[in-house]
């Protein structure tokens, strides 16, 4: 079977760690995802999960977000602002050209009416997005929109809660 050339990993920092029910140690990472980190060679080769020294190590360092290279919210994000609607005359130059979230912020570009294409190079996304569709926008990865006709969108912005004590 083919090696599917859009799926790419995106780095992010490792914040904390936790285990799961099963004891299995799970990374918090910078975009809100968690991610199963286990040493299972040779299908998991990750030694330094078992060690708390080497384990604490690793927190800042960055790791591949499968999660984030699918676009897919994390569970827990919930949405603290949405952008006025804007129309194919009043979307904002800077939209319409590469720019990202900040960190941590995710987005929804939802499309009330009309259709936009929506762009995102890193992870080889270029769509259209129909009246009542949306798009996911993980945090700092470039991506820009163009309309396609008259249109009415917006942009809901996103966020994981912070923990109140990371584990390590």
């Amino acid at each position: 079977m083919p090696e599917d050339p859009t799926l790419t990993f995106v780095p992010r920092r490792i914040l904390s760690f936790t285990r799961d029910a099963d004891g299995d140690w799970v990374a918090r990472l910078e975009c809100g995802h968690r991610r199963h980190i286990r040493h299972r060679p040779p299908l998991a080769d990750y030694p330094w999960i078992t060690d708390a020294a080497a384990r604490a190590s690793k927190i800042g360092a960055q790791i591949e977000c499968e999660r984030c290279a699918r676009a897919e919210l994390p569970d827990d994000a919930a949405a603290y602002r949405t952008t006025t609607v804007f129309d194919e005359t009043t979307l904002p130059a800077g939209l319409r050209r590469d720019h990202t979230t900040a960190a941590g912020v995710w987005g929804r570009a939802e499309v009330l009416a009309g259709r936009l294409r929506f762009v995102m190079p890193a992870l080889a996304m270029d769509q259209i997005i129909a009246a009542g569709d949306h798009a996911i926008i993980p945090p700092g990865l470039p991506h820009h929109v163009e309309p396609l006709g008259p249109l009415r969108f917006q942009v809901v912005f996103l966020r994981v809660p912070s923990p109140i004590e990371p584990a390590r």
